[in-house]
C-alpha cells in the first residue's frame, strides 16, 4: 500500500517543520524582513486562556526573540472572520507579553502572520499589511508595535522574485524551487518518512474534518429550519392581518423589520382581549 504523506500546508506538518529554528527564522524574515537571529522561545499548539470563563486562543507556531514576538498561522480553509481573529489573537498575545507590574514599554513588538490558501480578502493580492492608523493623519504613527499580516498564497505571481515568493509558490504548488522552499521540502519529506506519526496526524485529520462537516450540515439545517419558521410565522401574521383589514399594517410590515417584529410579538404573544 502507498504510503500517505502530508504537504507542508497541514497544521500538523506545518508546527512540526516550524519548530525547527533554521527554517523559522527564514519563514520570519521572508515574511517580515527581520533577521530574528536567535529564537529564544519557539512552541507549537501555543495555548493562551486568559480565564476559565474566556475562550482560549491555540496558537499554530509561537516564536519570540530578544525584542519580538511571533505568532504564525497557517489558514487552509477560508475564514470569514480574519479580522476578528486577529483581534482576539492580539489581545491574547498582549496578555502573555507583559507581567503583572510591568510597564507598557516591556511590551514586545508583536507579529500576527496567517498563511493563507485561500484569498482572506478577495483583492487577489499577495500580501495583506493591516496597521492601525489616524483616519483623520494617515501618516501619524500610532506606535503601538503591533502588526497584523495575511498572505494569499494564490497569488504569489505577484510577488517579486525573492524568498517570500518562494515559500506561498510551494504552499500552493507543493514544488520547491528556491533556497527556502527547497528547506521546507526536505524538512516535510524526513516527516513525511516518519509513517507512525504520519498515521496519527491522518487520523486525527479525519476525526477533526468529519466534526467541522457535521457542525457545517448542522448549521445549514438550523438555517434552513429558521427560514422555514420565519416564512410560516409571518404567513400567518398576513393572514390576520388580511382577515383584520389592515392592508396598511401588512404593506409597512413588509418594509420594516421592527414594525414587522412588533406585530409578530404581539399577534403571537398571550391572547388579547
Amino acid at each position: 500500500m502507498e504510503q500517505r504523506s502530508l504537504p507542508f500546508s497541514n497544521r500538523w506538518m506545518f508546527n512540526r517543520v516550524m519548530l525547527q529554528e533554521s527554517i523559522c527564522r527564514k519563514v520570519i524574515k521572508a515574511v517580515t524582513g527581520i533577521d530574528a537571529g536567535e529564537i529564544s522561545y519557539l512552541n507549537a499548539e501555543q495555548v493562551i486562556e486568559p480565564s476559565p470563563e474566556n475562550h482560549g486562543v491555540r496558537m499554530d507556531v509561537y516564536a519570540q526573540d530578544g525584542s519580538h514576538m511571533y505568532d504564525i498561522e497557517m489558514q487552509t480553509e477560508p475564514e470569514f472572520l480574519l479580522g476578528r481573529r486577529f483581534r482576539y489573537y492580539q489581545s491574547a498575545l498582549d496578555t502573555r507579553g507583559l507581567s503583572r507590574g510591568a510597564d507598557y514599554d516591556k511590551l514586545l513588538e508583536s507579529f500576527i502572520i496567517f498563511i493563507c490558501k485561500k484569498d482572506p480578502f478577495h483583492e487577489q493580492l499577495p500580501v495583506y499589511t493591516i496597521e492601525r492608523l489616524y483616519r483623520e493623519a494617515p501618516a501619524l504613527s500610532i506606535g503601538n508595535d503591533a502588526h497584523w499580516i495575511a498572505l494569499n498564497a494564490e497569488a504569489w505571481g505577484g510577488l517579486a522574485d525573492d524568498a517570500l515568493l518562494d515559500m506561498l509558490r510551494y504552499i500552493e504548488t507543493e514544488a520547491p524551487c528556491g533556497p527556502l522552499s527547497q528547506e521546507i521540502h526536505a524538512a516535510v519529506t524526513r516527516a513525511n518518512e516518519d509513517w507512525k506519526w504520519v498515521g496519527k496526524v491522518w487520523s486525527v485529520s479525519t476525526i477533526e474534518e468529519n466534526d467541522a462537516r457535521r457542525r457545517r450540515i448542522g448549521l445549514r439545517l438550523a438555517r434552513k429550519e429558521g427560514i422555514e419558521e420565519g416564512a410560516a410565522r409571518f404567513a400567518a401574521l398576513t393572514e390576520q392581518l388580511l382577515a383584520e383589514g389592515r392592508l396598511d399594517d401588512l404593506k409597512r410590515a413588509t418594509q420594516d423589520k421592527e414594525f414587522r417584529d412588533a406585530l409578530l410579538a404581539d399577534f403571537e404573544g398571550p391572547s388579547r382581549e
